[in-house]
């Protein structure tokens, strides 16, 4: 699968991107917080990417490192624009992201999926168990 950044020229140049956009006009925002020992240990400098698989392609929208409060605050995704009247489920819309989290100390990575809702902030937990950086990753 090809890997392409979202705010590439390429990127925003191509028919993907268009329909991309046109189907998530709306901004919803995402907040990452890394931890270990059941929140007592922010984790500083956990490596994040967001990235979702449009037509093929994996569109990378953000990657960075956790703070010393283990926190990446404000990014910024597209999501599909709210409905103003919600009387049914089908009518509660988002767009769904993936998260890869590396932590480099211990070699430790997570993978999520995060729904991003327009016009709300959404966190997103990443934790990663004490033993697992005591002992390793075991899979």
């Amino acid at each position: 699968m090809e890997n392409i950044l979202f705010d590439s020229e390429e990127f925003k140049n191509s028919d993907i991107y268009s329909n991309f956009i046109k189907e998530n006009s709306g901004n919803g925002v995402l907040k990452v917080q890394a931890y270990t020992a059941n929140q007592a240990f922010p984790l500083a400098d956990v490596f994040i990417k967001v990235f979702k698989e449009i037509d093929g392609q994996k569109v990378l929208f953000f990657s960075g490192k956790t703070d010393s409060s283990g926190i990446i605050d404000n990014i910024s995704l597209p999501a599909v624009p709210a409905k103003e009247d919600v009387n049914k489920q089908e009518d509660i819309v988002y767009t769904t992201y993936d998260i890869e989290a590396t932590y480099p100390k211990s070699n430790v990575k997570r993978n999520y999926q995060v729904s991003i809702f327009d016009n709300i902030k959404v966190i997103q937990p990443i934790r990663i168990p004490i033993t697992t950086l005591i002992e390793g990753e075991t899979n």
